[in-house]
Protein backbone atom coordinates (compact mmCIF):
# COMPACT_ATOMS: atom_id res chain seq x y z
CA UNK A 1 0.00 0.00 0.00
CA UNK A 2 0.77 3.22 -0.91
CA UNK A 3 1.54 6.31 1.36
CA UNK A 4 -0.55 9.09 1.38
CA UNK A 5 0.03 12.53 0.14
CA UNK A 6 0.07 13.67 3.94
CA UNK A 7 2.69 10.82 4.74
CA UNK A 8 4.69 11.55 2.19
CA UNK A 9 4.46 15.70 2.36
CA UNK A 10 5.30 14.89 6.17
CA UNK A 11 8.39 12.80 5.87
CA UNK A 12 10.39 15.01 3.02
CA UNK A 13 11.54 17.40 5.15
CA UNK A 14 12.92 15.62 7.39
CA UNK A 15 14.83 13.33 4.81
CA UNK A 16 16.18 16.95 3.39
CA UNK A 17 17.07 18.27 6.95
CA UNK A 18 18.94 14.95 7.20
CA UNK A 19 20.43 15.08 3.85
CA UNK A 20 21.98 18.74 4.79
CA UNK A 21 22.77 17.37 8.13
CA UNK A 22 25.10 14.89 6.42
CA UNK A 23 26.72 17.00 4.61
CA UNK A 24 27.53 19.79 7.06
CA UNK A 25 28.69 16.91 9.31
CA UNK A 26 31.45 15.70 6.37
CA UNK A 27 32.41 18.89 5.71
CA UNK A 28 33.14 19.36 9.58
CA UNK A 29 35.23 17.07 9.37
CA UNK A 30 37.01 17.53 6.45
CA UNK A 31 37.91 20.66 8.37
CA UNK A 32 38.94 19.03 11.06
CA UNK A 33 41.61 16.43 9.53
CA UNK A 34 44.96 17.08 9.91
CA UNK A 35 46.16 17.86 6.53
CA UNK A 36 49.63 19.35 7.31
CA UNK A 37 51.12 22.58 7.71
CA UNK A 38 49.50 24.88 5.15
CA UNK A 39 52.11 26.56 2.52
CA UNK A 40 53.05 29.81 2.94
CA UNK A 41 51.29 32.49 0.84
CA UNK A 42 52.78 32.79 -2.54
CA UNK A 43 55.34 29.69 -1.78
CA UNK A 44 56.23 27.55 -5.12
CA UNK A 45 54.42 24.56 -6.36
CA UNK A 46 56.35 21.47 -6.56
CA UNK A 47 56.51 20.77 -10.33
CA UNK A 48 60.23 18.83 -10.62
CA UNK A 49 59.89 15.09 -10.61
CA UNK A 50 62.50 13.96 -8.01
CA UNK A 51 66.16 12.75 -10.12
CA UNK A 52 67.09 9.17 -10.20
CA UNK A 53 69.70 8.73 -7.41
CA UNK A 54 72.51 6.20 -7.69
CA UNK A 55 72.02 4.12 -4.11
CA UNK A 56 75.84 3.59 -5.02
CA UNK A 57 77.11 7.31 -5.23
CA UNK A 58 80.33 6.19 -6.05
CA UNK A 59 79.92 2.90 -8.08
CA UNK A 60 81.50 0.05 -6.99
CA UNK A 61 83.84 1.66 -4.53
CA UNK A 62 80.79 2.43 -2.02
CA UNK A 63 80.50 1.81 1.45
CA UNK A 64 77.26 1.21 3.22
CA UNK A 65 78.86 1.84 6.63
CA UNK A 66 76.80 4.92 8.17
CA UNK A 67 78.56 4.89 11.63
CA UNK A 68 82.00 6.82 12.69
CA UNK A 69 84.47 5.00 10.12
CA UNK A 70 81.92 6.06 7.31
CA UNK A 71 84.71 8.04 5.93
CA UNK A 72 87.38 5.98 6.32
CA UNK A 73 87.12 2.69 4.45
CA UNK A 74 88.84 1.25 1.44
CA UNK A 75 87.12 1.07 -1.94
CA UNK A 76 84.48 -2.12 -1.26
CA UNK A 77 85.76 -2.83 -5.04
CA UNK A 78 89.15 -2.98 -5.00
CA UNK A 79 91.21 -6.29 -5.04
CA UNK A 80 93.81 -7.90 -2.59
CA UNK A 81 96.82 -5.92 -3.74
CA UNK A 82 95.31 -2.45 -3.96
CA UNK A 83 93.75 -2.87 -0.57
CA UNK A 84 97.59 -4.45 0.73
CA UNK A 85 98.77 -0.29 -0.45
CA UNK A 86 95.51 1.02 1.04
CA UNK A 87 96.73 -0.12 4.24
CA UNK A 88 100.45 0.99 3.21
CA UNK A 89 99.27 4.72 2.71
CA UNK A 90 96.90 4.71 6.03
CA UNK A 91 99.93 4.30 7.91
CA UNK A 92 101.28 8.12 7.39
CA UNK A 93 98.23 9.60 6.65
CA UNK A 94 97.02 8.45 10.35
CA UNK A 95 100.67 9.10 11.54
CA UNK A 96 101.75 11.95 14.51
CA UNK A 97 104.75 13.20 12.68
CA UNK A 98 108.11 14.47 14.97
CA UNK A 99 111.23 15.95 13.98
CA UNK A 100 112.63 12.31 14.29
CA UNK A 101 110.34 11.99 10.85
CA UNK A 102 110.70 15.13 8.87
CA UNK A 103 107.68 17.58 10.72
CA UNK A 104 108.89 21.25 10.59
CA UNK A 105 109.82 23.71 13.28
CA UNK A 106 106.82 25.48 12.25
CA UNK A 107 103.64 23.81 10.59
CA UNK A 108 99.59 23.90 11.08
CA UNK A 109 99.27 20.57 12.18
CA UNK A 110 101.53 17.27 13.14
CA UNK A 111 99.89 14.62 11.13
CA UNK A 112 97.10 14.60 8.43
CA UNK A 113 94.12 13.33 10.72
CA UNK A 114 95.17 16.25 12.97
CA UNK A 115 92.91 18.63 10.11
CA UNK A 116 90.64 15.89 8.72
CA UNK A 117 89.30 14.56 11.90
CA UNK A 118 87.90 10.66 11.29
CA UNK A 119 88.90 11.25 7.28
CA UNK A 120 85.79 14.13 7.51
CA UNK A 121 86.24 17.82 7.89
CA UNK A 122 88.09 20.04 10.40
CA UNK A 123 86.48 21.84 13.14
CA UNK A 124 85.73 25.66 13.06
CA UNK A 125 88.18 27.55 15.26
CA UNK A 126 86.75 29.34 18.40
CA UNK A 127 88.40 31.72 19.38
CA UNK A 128 92.50 31.01 19.99
CA UNK A 129 93.37 27.79 17.08
CA UNK A 130 96.07 25.42 18.41
CA UNK A 131 94.86 22.15 17.24
CA UNK A 132 93.20 20.87 14.76
CA UNK A 133 91.31 23.60 12.80
CA UNK A 134 91.36 26.08 9.64
CA UNK A 135 94.75 27.36 8.66
CA UNK A 136 95.64 31.30 7.22
CA UNK A 137 96.50 31.56 3.88
CA UNK A 138 98.90 33.97 3.00
CA UNK A 139 99.76 36.28 -0.97
CA UNK A 140 100.60 39.06 -1.73
CA UNK A 141 97.91 40.81 -4.15
CA UNK A 142 98.68 39.34 -7.11
CA UNK A 143 98.05 35.92 -5.05
CA UNK A 144 101.67 35.05 -4.81
CA UNK A 145 102.77 33.78 -1.73
CA UNK A 146 105.01 36.19 0.84
CA UNK A 147 108.43 36.31 0.96
CA UNK A 148 108.71 35.75 4.38
CA UNK A 149 106.06 33.62 5.89
CA UNK A 150 105.34 31.80 2.63
CA UNK A 151 102.05 30.28 1.71
CA UNK A 152 100.22 30.49 5.05
CA UNK A 153 100.76 31.52 8.55
CA UNK A 154 102.20 28.19 10.55
CA UNK A 155 100.51 28.84 13.85
CA UNK A 156 102.46 25.36 15.63
CA UNK A 157 105.85 24.49 16.42
CA UNK A 158 109.04 25.82 17.89
CA UNK A 159 109.49 28.26 15.19
CA UNK A 160 105.42 29.69 15.39
CA UNK A 161 105.46 32.67 13.06
CA UNK A 162 102.02 33.82 15.32
CA UNK A 163 99.35 33.30 17.01
CA UNK A 164 95.52 32.81 14.84
CA UNK A 165 92.74 33.82 16.67
CA UNK A 166 89.11 33.64 15.32
CA UNK A 167 86.39 35.44 16.49
CA UNK A 168 82.54 35.37 14.99
CA UNK A 169 80.35 38.10 14.56
CA UNK A 170 76.51 37.24 14.18
CA UNK A 171 74.23 38.33 11.32
CA UNK A 172 70.72 38.48 12.24
CA UNK A 173 67.86 37.33 8.87
CA UNK A 174 64.39 36.31 8.52
CA UNK A 175 62.93 34.02 5.87
CA UNK A 176 59.76 35.55 3.81
CA UNK A 177 57.36 33.57 6.24
CA UNK A 178 58.79 35.19 9.29
CA UNK A 179 61.12 32.00 10.66
CA UNK A 180 64.61 34.15 11.70
CA UNK A 181 68.12 32.89 11.39
CA UNK A 182 71.32 33.60 12.41
CA UNK A 183 74.41 33.35 10.42
CA UNK A 184 77.95 33.56 11.42
CA UNK A 185 81.37 35.40 9.56
CA UNK A 186 84.87 34.76 10.96
CA UNK A 187 87.06 38.06 11.85
CA UNK A 188 90.58 37.09 11.91
CA UNK A 189 93.22 38.71 14.04
CA UNK A 190 97.04 37.47 14.30
CA UNK A 191 99.33 38.01 17.22
CA UNK A 192 103.10 37.87 16.86
CA UNK A 193 103.17 38.13 12.74
CA UNK A 194 102.17 41.42 10.63
CA UNK A 195 100.06 40.06 8.15
CA UNK A 196 98.58 43.81 7.62
CA UNK A 197 97.92 44.61 3.65
CA UNK A 198 97.94 40.95 2.56
CA UNK A 199 95.40 39.06 0.91
CA UNK A 200 93.85 35.86 3.57
CA UNK A 201 91.73 33.53 3.36
CA UNK A 202 90.57 31.20 6.33
CA UNK A 203 90.08 27.48 5.01
CA UNK A 204 89.11 24.63 6.46
CA UNK A 205 90.04 20.74 5.78
CA UNK A 206 87.62 18.96 3.07
CA UNK A 207 86.68 15.59 3.62
CA UNK A 208 89.16 12.71 2.48
CA UNK A 209 87.11 10.07 0.14
CA UNK A 210 86.09 9.85 -3.12
CA UNK A 211 89.13 11.80 -4.74
CA UNK A 212 90.00 9.37 -7.09
CA UNK A 213 86.85 9.00 -8.55
CA UNK A 214 86.63 13.10 -8.93
CA UNK A 215 89.99 12.84 -10.13
CA UNK A 216 89.07 9.75 -13.03
CA UNK A 217 86.20 11.96 -14.40
CA UNK A 218 87.33 12.74 -17.88
CA UNK A 219 88.04 16.63 -18.53
CA UNK A 220 85.95 16.35 -21.88
CA UNK A 221 83.10 16.05 -19.67
CA UNK A 222 84.31 19.03 -17.30
CA UNK A 223 84.89 20.92 -20.20
CA UNK A 224 81.42 20.53 -21.56
CA UNK A 225 79.74 21.83 -18.42
CA UNK A 226 81.93 24.94 -18.65
CA UNK A 227 79.74 28.21 -19.72
CA UNK A 228 82.17 31.07 -18.75
CA UNK A 229 80.46 33.31 -20.55
CA UNK A 230 76.90 32.47 -19.28
CA UNK A 231 75.86 31.46 -23.14
CA UNK A 232 72.49 30.02 -21.67
CA UNK A 233 71.80 32.78 -20.03
CA UNK A 234 70.46 31.14 -16.86
CA UNK A 235 72.70 33.04 -14.75
CA UNK A 236 74.84 30.27 -13.76
CA UNK A 237 78.48 30.67 -15.54
CA UNK A 238 81.10 28.03 -14.27
CA UNK A 239 84.91 27.96 -15.90
CA UNK A 240 87.30 25.66 -15.19
CA UNK A 241 90.31 26.38 -12.78
CA UNK A 242 93.86 26.09 -14.41
CA UNK A 243 96.81 23.86 -12.13
CA UNK A 244 99.86 22.19 -13.50
CA UNK A 245 99.84 18.61 -14.03
CA UNK A 246 101.78 16.06 -11.95
CA UNK A 247 103.84 16.22 -15.08
CA UNK A 248 104.15 19.86 -14.99
CA UNK A 249 101.72 20.70 -18.02
CA UNK A 250 99.34 22.72 -17.72
CA UNK A 251 95.40 20.84 -16.89
CA UNK A 252 92.63 21.44 -15.20
CA UNK A 253 92.26 21.78 -11.29
CA UNK A 254 89.91 19.82 -9.35
CA UNK A 255 90.96 19.85 -5.97
CA UNK A 256 90.72 22.45 -2.54
CA UNK A 257 88.50 24.94 -2.10
CA UNK A 258 89.78 26.93 -5.58
CA UNK A 259 90.09 23.68 -7.73
CA UNK A 260 93.46 25.34 -7.15
CA UNK A 261 95.10 21.17 -7.44
CA UNK A 262 94.97 18.85 -10.51
CA UNK A 263 95.44 15.81 -8.85
CA UNK A 264 95.50 13.86 -5.58
CA UNK A 265 98.83 13.62 -5.98
CA UNK A 266 99.50 17.36 -5.98
CA UNK A 267 97.22 17.76 -3.08
CA UNK A 268 99.15 15.20 -1.13
CA UNK A 269 102.59 16.90 -1.65
CA UNK A 270 101.32 20.29 -0.75
CA UNK A 271 99.54 18.95 2.72
CA UNK A 272 103.13 17.78 3.68
CA UNK A 273 105.24 20.59 2.11
CA UNK A 274 103.17 23.29 3.54
CA UNK A 275 100.91 22.13 6.50
CA UNK A 276 103.62 19.89 8.17
CA UNK A 277 106.46 21.54 6.91
CA UNK A 278 107.95 18.22 6.13
CA UNK A 279 111.51 17.23 5.85
CA UNK A 280 110.81 13.98 3.16
CA UNK A 281 114.12 12.57 3.40
CA UNK A 282 113.34 12.11 7.13
CA UNK A 283 109.99 10.85 6.03
CA UNK A 284 111.04 8.63 3.69
CA UNK A 285 113.49 6.49 6.13
CA UNK A 286 110.08 6.18 8.35
CA UNK A 287 108.08 5.36 5.65
CA UNK A 288 109.47 4.08 2.48
CA UNK A 289 111.01 5.42 -0.93
CA UNK A 290 107.16 5.62 -1.94
CA UNK A 291 105.44 7.28 1.36
CA UNK A 292 104.21 9.92 -0.47
CA UNK A 293 102.19 7.78 -3.60
CA UNK A 294 101.09 5.35 -0.99
CA UNK A 295 99.32 8.03 0.72
CA UNK A 296 98.04 9.68 -1.92
CA UNK A 297 96.85 6.26 -2.96
CA UNK A 298 95.29 5.84 0.59
CA UNK A 299 93.23 8.89 0.13
CA UNK A 300 92.81 8.34 -3.91
CA UNK A 301 90.82 4.94 -2.82
CA UNK A 302 88.92 5.76 -0.03
CA UNK A 303 84.99 4.14 -0.37
CA UNK A 304 82.20 6.93 -0.60
CA UNK A 305 79.29 6.15 1.75
CA UNK A 306 75.91 5.09 0.00
CA UNK A 307 73.04 7.49 0.21
CA UNK A 308 70.59 6.18 2.68
CA UNK A 309 66.54 6.46 2.60
CA UNK A 310 66.84 6.66 -1.21
CA UNK A 311 63.01 5.55 -1.55
CA UNK A 312 61.54 7.62 1.37
CA UNK A 313 59.37 9.67 -0.14
CA UNK A 314 60.03 12.90 1.75
CA UNK A 315 63.70 11.96 0.54
CA UNK A 316 62.71 11.79 -2.89
CA UNK A 317 60.80 15.13 -2.36
CA UNK A 318 63.36 17.02 -0.98
CA UNK A 319 65.19 15.59 -4.11
CA UNK A 320 62.83 17.09 -6.71
CA UNK A 321 62.98 20.61 -4.49
CA UNK A 322 66.62 20.95 -4.72
CA UNK A 323 66.80 19.96 -8.24
CA UNK A 324 63.24 22.67 -9.12
CA UNK A 325 65.21 25.53 -6.93
CA UNK A 326 68.26 25.42 -8.68
CA UNK A 327 70.73 23.65 -6.73
CA UNK A 328 71.70 21.19 -9.07
CA UNK A 329 72.39 23.97 -11.47
CA UNK A 330 75.84 23.28 -9.87
CA UNK A 331 75.37 20.13 -7.47
CA UNK A 332 74.19 18.18 -10.99
CA UNK A 333 72.14 15.29 -10.10
CA UNK A 334 73.50 13.18 -13.40
CA UNK A 335 76.28 10.88 -13.26
CA UNK A 336 79.43 10.50 -14.82
CA UNK A 337 81.54 7.70 -16.13
CA UNK A 338 84.67 7.81 -15.07
CA UNK A 339 87.57 6.78 -17.30
CA UNK A 340 90.12 3.68 -17.37
CA UNK A 341 92.59 4.65 -15.05
CA UNK A 342 95.43 2.79 -13.53
CA UNK A 343 93.23 1.55 -10.34
CA UNK A 344 90.57 -0.49 -11.76
CA UNK A 345 88.54 -0.24 -8.71
CA UNK A 346 88.26 3.46 -9.99
CA UNK A 347 87.34 3.11 -13.96
CA UNK A 348 84.42 2.98 -15.78
CA UNK A 349 82.66 3.75 -12.66
CA UNK A 350 78.80 5.16 -13.00
CA UNK A 351 79.34 7.89 -9.48
CA UNK A 352 76.96 10.71 -8.47
CA UNK A 353 78.78 13.56 -6.56
CA UNK A 354 76.87 15.98 -7.05
CA UNK A 355 79.21 18.93 -8.30
CA UNK A 356 80.84 19.87 -11.41
CA UNK A 357 83.79 20.57 -10.71
CA UNK A 358 83.40 24.25 -11.88
CA UNK A 359 84.18 27.55 -10.25
CA UNK A 360 81.60 29.55 -9.23
CA UNK A 361 80.99 33.69 -8.85
CA UNK A 362 79.17 33.00 -4.89
CA UNK A 363 78.94 36.76 -4.65
CA UNK A 364 80.62 38.92 -1.81
CA UNK A 365 79.32 37.44 1.44
CA UNK A 366 81.29 34.45 0.81
CA UNK A 367 84.49 36.22 -0.97
CA UNK A 368 87.83 36.65 0.51
CA UNK A 369 90.32 38.29 -1.19
CA UNK A 370 93.04 35.83 -2.16
CA UNK A 371 93.21 34.72 -5.91
CA UNK A 372 94.05 31.37 -6.46
CA UNK A 373 95.11 30.33 -9.99
CA UNK A 374 91.99 32.03 -12.18
CA UNK A 375 89.97 32.01 -9.62
CA UNK A 376 88.90 35.11 -7.87
CA UNK A 377 88.08 35.74 -4.34
CA UNK A 378 84.63 35.08 -5.15
CA UNK A 379 85.03 32.06 -6.99
CA UNK A 380 84.87 28.58 -5.37
CA UNK A 381 84.97 25.46 -6.48
CA UNK A 382 81.49 23.42 -6.46
CA UNK A 383 82.35 20.75 -3.58
CA UNK A 384 80.84 17.17 -3.68
CA UNK A 385 77.66 16.42 -1.60
CA UNK A 386 78.11 12.94 -1.72
CA UNK A 387 78.23 11.37 2.18
CA UNK A 388 77.58 15.24 3.40
CA UNK A 389 74.76 13.90 5.62
CA UNK A 390 77.20 11.70 7.63
CA UNK A 391 79.53 14.52 8.87
CA UNK A 392 77.95 14.84 12.14
CA UNK A 393 78.55 11.06 12.88
CA UNK A 394 82.18 11.12 11.74
CA UNK A 395 83.20 14.29 13.47
CA UNK A 396 82.54 18.07 13.63
CA UNK A 397 79.11 20.04 11.24
CA UNK A 398 81.24 22.59 10.10
CA UNK A 399 80.30 23.63 6.27
CA UNK A 400 81.90 26.22 3.56
CA UNK A 401 85.71 26.72 3.48
CA UNK A 402 86.13 28.22 6.48
CA UNK A 403 83.97 26.64 8.56
CA UNK A 404 80.97 29.24 9.48
CA UNK A 405 78.05 27.67 8.55
CA UNK A 406 77.25 25.26 11.42
CA UNK A 407 74.46 23.83 9.82
CA UNK A 408 73.85 22.90 6.08
CA UNK A 409 70.41 25.20 5.99
CA UNK A 410 73.40 28.28 7.22
CA UNK A 411 75.66 26.97 4.39
CA UNK A 412 72.43 27.87 1.95
CA UNK A 413 71.90 30.90 3.28
CA UNK A 414 74.90 32.31 2.63
CA UNK A 415 75.09 31.34 -1.48
CA UNK A 416 74.72 34.58 -3.23
CA UNK A 417 76.50 35.65 -6.78
CA UNK A 418 75.61 32.95 -9.25
CA UNK A 419 73.47 31.06 -6.38
CA UNK A 420 71.36 33.81 -5.82
CA UNK A 421 68.39 32.42 -7.52
CA UNK A 422 68.79 29.04 -5.89
CA UNK A 423 68.53 30.72 -2.41
CA UNK A 424 65.80 33.22 -2.82
CA UNK A 425 64.01 29.92 -4.42
CA UNK A 426 64.88 28.38 -1.76
CA UNK A 427 63.74 31.03 1.38
CA UNK A 428 61.09 31.46 -0.58
CA UNK A 429 59.50 27.68 0.11
CA UNK A 430 57.61 27.21 3.25
CA UNK A 431 59.37 25.68 6.32
CA UNK A 432 57.86 22.26 5.71
CA UNK A 433 59.46 22.33 2.15
CA UNK A 434 62.60 23.71 3.10
CA UNK A 435 62.88 21.06 6.04
CA UNK A 436 61.92 18.47 2.92
CA UNK A 437 65.23 19.75 1.14
CA UNK A 438 67.39 19.22 4.17
CA UNK A 439 66.06 15.86 4.92
CA UNK A 440 67.51 15.16 1.17
CA UNK A 441 71.02 16.51 1.86
CA UNK A 442 70.82 14.45 4.84
CA UNK A 443 70.40 11.36 3.02
CA UNK A 444 73.53 11.93 1.01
Amino acid sequence: MYPNSSQTAGRRPRSLFAAAGLICLVGLAWLLIDRGPAPAVGAPVLTADAPDLLLRSGGGTTTVHAGDRAFSLSARSMGLPDRIRFADGDVPFEHPFGPEDGLGASHNADSCLGCHVGNGRSPAADGFVADAGPVLLLALADGSPHPDLGQQLQDRGTAAEGTLTVDWVEKPGEYPDGTPFSLRRPVVSVDGADVSGLATSLRAAPPVFGGGLLEAIDVADLRALADPDDADGDGVSGRLQEAAGDDGAPTVGRFGWKAQHASILATTRHAFDVDLHLDHDLATEAFGDDFLGDTAFYTRTVAVPAIRDRDDPDVRAGAAWFTQVGCAACHRTEPYVTATVDVQALSDEVITPFTDLLLHDLGPGLADDLPQGVATGAEWRTPPLWGIGLTGVVGHEHYLHDGRARTLEEAILWHGGEAEGARSAFMALSAADRALVLRFLSAL
